[in-house]
């Protein structure tokens, strides 16, 4: 897909410019489901292991913020993504569901342990998905 972009220069000149964009990418959808856990897991990692290097409580309490962020980034990557026919709808209800989780999780203390043990692996898992998807959508636009 092809969007032109105008540009005004210091002369009052219109130039366009022909932008290439992947308006759909090939992101598998276990990845996707997957996205707002690892998310979570992430962000629950680091808060407990920067809350480990400056000596602070040994939980980390989770909050509907996180399940909010992860929500929202699950319902925008949903948009982009090819589904098989027909499972396009599954997206807002699973958007929802987590933010609900999220939710009624409120509050809960999580150990810093296991915060760690699950974030930082979730994180390099998170690090592969992006270089995976980036080889995959180089080699789906031609």
């Amino acid at each position: 897909m092809l969007t032109e972009v105008r540009v005004m220069t210091s002369h009052n000149r219109r130039h366009t410019y022909p932008v290439q964009c992947a308006a759909r990418r090939p992101l598998p959808l276990l990845a996707w489901a997957a996205l707002p856990l690892l998310l979570t897991a992430v962000v629950l990692g680091f808060t407990s292991l920067g809350e480990l290097v400056l000596g602070a409580s040994g939980t980390t309490v989770l909050t509907s913020a996180h399940a909010g962020a992860a929500a929202g980034l699950t319902a925008i990557v949903g948009h982009s993504i090819e589904w098989p026919p027909g499972w396009q709808r599954w997206n807002w209800p699973y958007a929802a569901l987590i933010l609900a989780t999220g939710v009624a999780l409120h509050g809960t203390a999580v150990p810093a342990i296991l915060a760690i043990t699950l974030g930082i692996p979730s994180g390099a898992l998170l690090l592969h998905m992006t270089r995976l998807h980036k080889t995959l959508v180089r080699g789906y636009r031609g």
